[in-house]
């Protein structure tokens, strides 16, 4: 404190000497102001911020003003005061905007957007994150653009986003490193460390961490070694190492509780809550976990909230009070789903599934089961794995091209040297020429290789892809659309096994039993057909058949779907209309197309089958007036892939199979499908098939 109070001092002397110079009597507010900033004595820093800031707007000084008000925006978030905070930053916003400050209003927006994140208001946060590097790239502040990027990659993250955040850290780490800037690096380190612990490489992870807490440890960050001791500590309690978690998490709240950080603070708290709770002692974790919870709400980091309050409901269920686990569970899934919180929102409703299990009331258990399995059916482990390894590839091609860029530049200045040294040797010249003639064609020949080697490069990773894209999406629906209906079915027969479910209530989940093993039936089938067109091994019978018909046998196939929806299906086909191709192909293709139709119609809406009669061919519609398309889904529906499917207006799931099938189908039999779509307003599928003139009615016969 020396040098604070004698700038104290100072500012006491100038007052007596020379009240009237607002100028000076400001910059040394300013300064104390800044010296109680580091000192993390923010309330003091905060008084003398303000006394600055109305000197500077007095003086006209309005870029000290607005930076003023920047850092009393920063203060009060440390202080975990959200708000304030909030109309601070705004406050410098414009005040920085009227200047045209462009670097502060980069910051500005930055730090604005930190806020939002703490709040998990996500959208808010991601717009002005962006708003801060579109200004940073105007200005090359590469090491600007890294900080706001590792942000934006911790928003995908805490959203269950793990391949974008791998991507956006590894983006921040090349710039980092091109700048040799060691904090950032650490803070990318850390970063990447979470996500791997995600995907249960805890060995990786823990490896990250130790680069990470390494570079904070030399460079004197203690609050950086703060976050990166609470994730170690975390991390070794999932190995089985209580005893090292405890002793991490202890130097990591030391740590916190010297700086004053809150938030480190209720982050550690929850760790050794946790540690503690497995070590047996529960009324201790209990207490711990309150405390980690007030914090929270003091300082408004809804995040943090969550995870107490998951936690909280996890350790009551534990000790057995099933009623105030459940509350505090479903006080979390409200906040999960403000957050968008996949994992949480499945953890919760898992955790409610256990408590209505174990208070005996099974249906509610197997309706909130189900949403846990939904939720955690959205993590795509299979597409994070491929994609992890493709960006680390990448990353290491693009620090081992920058190498060879570097070398090859070197000898390029080489090369320059030996020419001008062989022009003053007018005896080597004719020699010199010949080398640099054979210089010259060995590297276009390396080129010719070289681009030729790319470009097959080229083709067969984009071939890689596309059959990894594949393969993804029949793990996607694998994962989506059987595990969910048989997990489903394994719980229901292990308690009716356990005798913990009467034989009245299993008889009346029977029919949503039956109903999800028919859905499973349906995507094997699905499956079935789509791998033999796949393999070319489609055969096709084309025959007369009666469209009147085959639809009609349709509507009762969909007619519980339909009632359950009070849906109107109106066939508008003439009953003598037939068309040429196989009977069974034709039942898949209007099965598909109507079970699309009602998956995505709205209660007591309208699905009308229609057909145009041409002179050789038949076009058939399928139109419904349900949730519709945007131009870009539509364009994507028939694009020769799988399709991407969402789900129905009664949140019904989808493979995506249908449809690309129906596709495969009509043109195997030599027509051709396409489809009309706008966005709230409902979709109609055409498809033309040959006309058969069998069974059409005979020309009228004219009497005279």
């Amino acid at each position: 404190m020396g040098k604070t109070d004698s700038l104290i001092r100072a500012l006491d002397d100038l007052k007596i000497r020379s009240p009237k110079n607002l100028e000076k009597i400001a910059e040394l507010q300013f300064e104390i102001g800044m010296a109680f900033y580091h000192s993390r004595d923010f309330l003091s820093s905060l008084h003398y911020h303000q006394e600055a800031g109305n000197n500077f707007l007095t003086t006209n000084n309005f870029a000290k003003y607005g930076e003023c008000l920047h850092n009393m925006g920063n203060i009060s978030y440390f202080l975990g005061e959200t708000e304030s905070a909030i109309d601070y930053y705004f406050k410098s916003i414009a005040q920085r905007e009227k200047i045209e400050d462009s670097k502060g209003l980069a910051t500005s927006y930055n730090n604005l957007a930190n806020v939002y994140n703490r709040q998990g208001n996500y959208v808010e946060a991601l717009d002005y994150y962006e708003k801060s590097i579109a200004i940073k790239e105007i200005l090359d502040d590469q090491k600007g653009i890294a900080s706001s990027l590792k942000n934006i990659a911790s928003i995908h993250y805490f959203r269950d986003n793990y391949v974008a955040a791998l991507e956006i850290n590894f983006k921040a780490l090349r710039i980092s490193e091109s700048l040799r800037d060691s904090m950032g690096i650490s803070f990318v380190y850390n970063n990447i460390a979470l996500i791997y612990e995600k995907q249960e490489k805890l060995n990786e992870a823990l490896d990250y961490y130790q680069r990470s807490l390494s570079i904070k440890e030399a460079s004197g960050d203690e609050q950086g070694m703060t976050t990166t001791l609470n994730n170690m500590g975390s991390l070794y309690q999932k190995i089985g190492n209580n005893a090292l978690a405890l002793q991490i998490l202890q130097r990591a709240i030391n740590i916190s509780e010297k700086i004053g950080d809150k938030e480190s603070i209720s982050a550690v708290l929850n760790n050794m809550a946790s540690v503690i709770e497995e070590m047996g002692q529960s009324e201790k974790a209990l207490e711990l976990f309150l405390q980690s919870q007030k914090i929270d709400e003091e300082i408004g980091n809804k995040r943090g909230m969550l995870l107490s309050i998951t936690s909280l409901s996890n350790i009551h269920f534990n000790l057995g009070n099933n009623q105030i686990s459940m509350l505090y569970a479903k006080e979390g899934i409200e906040l999960a789903e403000q957050l968008n919180s996949k994992t949480e929102l499945r953890d919760l409703n898992a955790l409610i599934s256990k408590n209505y299990e174990a208070l005996g009331d099974f249906r509610s258990a197997l309706r909130h089961n189900q949403l846990s399995q939904a939720y955690a059916d959205s993590v795509f482990n299979q597409e994070i794995e491929r994609k992890t390894a493709r960006i680390e590839a990448e990353y290491e091609y693009d620090k081992k091209l920058s190498i060879l860029q570097a070398e090859q530049k070197a000898l390029e200045l080489e090369n320059e040297k030996e020419i001008q040294r062989q022009t003053f040797q007018k005896r080597m010249l004719l020699l010199a020429f010949i080398g640099i003639l054979l210089i010259s064609w060995v590297i276009f020949i390396n080129y010719k290789k070289q681009k030729k080697a790319k470009q097959l490069l080229e083709i067969k990773t984009a071939e890689l892809e596309q059959a990894n894209q594949v393969k993804s999406k029949l793990f996607s629906i694998i994962g989506h659309d059987l595990r969910g209906p048989i997990a489903s079915l394994y719980m229901l027969l292990g308690l009716y096994r356990k005798e913990q479910m009467k034989d009245s209530e299993f008889r009346s989940l029977a029919p949503e039993l039956y109903k999800n093993v028919g859905a499973i039936m349906e995507t094997l089938n699905n499956l079935l057909r789509w791998s033999m067109g796949e393999m070319k091994m489609v055969r096709t019978d084309p025959r007369p058949t009666f469209l009147y018909e085959k639809i009609e046998e349709l509507r009762e196939f969909f007619s519980t779907l339909i009632a359950q929806k009070q849906l109107n299906l109106t066939n508008q086909v003439p009953d003598h209309l037939q068309v040429l191709i196989d009977p069974n192909h034709l039942e898949l293709i209007l099965r598909n197309l109507l079970s699309n139709a009602i998956k995505y119609s709205h209660n007591q809406g309208n699905i009308t089958v229609s057909s145009q009669e041409n002179e050789d061919t038949i076009v058939i519609a399928v139109k419904d007036d349900g949730i519709g398309m945007d131009e870009i889904e539509t364009k994507a529906v028939f694009n020769k892939h799988l399709a991407q499917s969402k789900r129905g207006t009664s949140g019904e799931q989808g493979t995506g199979l249908g449809l690309n099938l129906s596709q495969l189908y009509v043109e195997q039999n030599g027509g051709k499908i396409w489809i009309e779509s706008e966005k709230d307003k409902g979709s109609t599928f055409y498809f033309e098939l040959k006309k058969s003139l069998e069974g059409s009615p005979e020309p009228s016969e004219i009497s005279l």
